[in-house]
């Protein structure tokens, strides 16, 4: 797929070619697409590659026999300067997009060199400068009475070029700095509160989980008793004899002693002091 247009030139000029591929490159960095590489393979053709499109720009004679039909207010040019622009993924590639970059390259070269008609694309009909012109200028359009073909105007690229136009560049691209400062504030002050949050919601749930063991109920701590000394008890009286219910007598309290001193901690307080 290739998209091209022409310029009828009155004369040709040595200086030509580089005023146009001066034209070219700059459409290109503006549109964001800067010329990656520049060869001039012979006087006449210059081409440039870019990271979407392949550019050629060639001055060349007017063939004998034309398909392009002039207006009757147009003159036969003394050469011609053609643009043609290939795109490097086709698959990927806007058909809109590149007429737009297109008419925008024809339209600085008509301040670039001197022209007498326009070849859009490959409608084989020729404008004039100011046929061409209006369709960036809708004003002078509705007032300049309309003779062109049908076949020759290039409605979609109107509202595109006028939407390019309005684009900001520059420095206009960006936020100023005490905006974008507030606004980066803001978001890290809310990012260190959510990290706050997190860490105090983590020391919380650690300090529950250390608790847990020694924050054991009353109730629990005298059913162990009870099933304790409910074991002792049957054990007592499953041994017969009195000297032995007596020591047993003994060892029940001393057991039950036992047990409430350790509920208390007070065995564990003590266990430093024994050697």
């Amino acid at each position: 797929m290739q998209y091209t247009g022409r310029l009828g030139l009155e004369n040709r000029d040595s200086g030509t070619l580089s005023a146009a591929v001066t034209a070219v490159v700059d459409t290109l960095e503006d549109f964001g697409h800067p010329a990656e590489m520049i060869a001039a393979r012979a006087e006449n053709t210059a081409r440039l590659q870019c990271d979407h499109y392949l550019v050629t720009v060639r001055l060349r004679r007017v063939p004998l026999r034309r398909t392009s039909k002039l207006p009757g207010s147009v003159m036969q040019p003394s050469a011609l300067l053609e643009l043609s622009l290939s795109p490097a993924y086709p698959g990927y590639c806007d058909q809109e997009i590149s007429e737009l970059l297109l008419a925008e390259m024809l339209r600085r070269l008509l301040d670039s060199v001197e022209a007498t008609s326009v070849e859009w694309l490959d409608t084989e009909v020729a404008l004039t400068c100011e046929q061409f012109l209006s369709v960036f200028d809708p004003q002078a359009a509705e007032k300049q009475p309309d003779t062109r073909p049908a076949a020759a105007v290039a409605p979609r690229a109107a509202k595109p070029v006028q939407a390019a136009e309005a684009r900001p560049r520059g420095r206009d691209c960006f936020t100023p700095v005490d905006q974008t400062a507030l606004a980066l504030d803001a978001h890290c002050d809310r990012a260190l509160q959510e990290v706050q949050m997190r860490k105090a919601a983590r020391a919380a749930a650690a300090a529950a989980a250390a608790t847990r063991p020694s924050g054991q109920p009353a109730a629990d701590l005298r059913r162990g008793w009870g099933r304790q000394l409910q074991a002792t008890a049957l054990a007592a009286l499953s041994l017969g004899g009195a000297r032995r219910l007596r020591f047993i007598s003994h060892v029940l309290l001393v057991s039950a002693l036992m047990l409430y001193l350790e509920s208390a901690g007070m065995v564990l307080a003590a266990r430093p002091l024994v050697p």
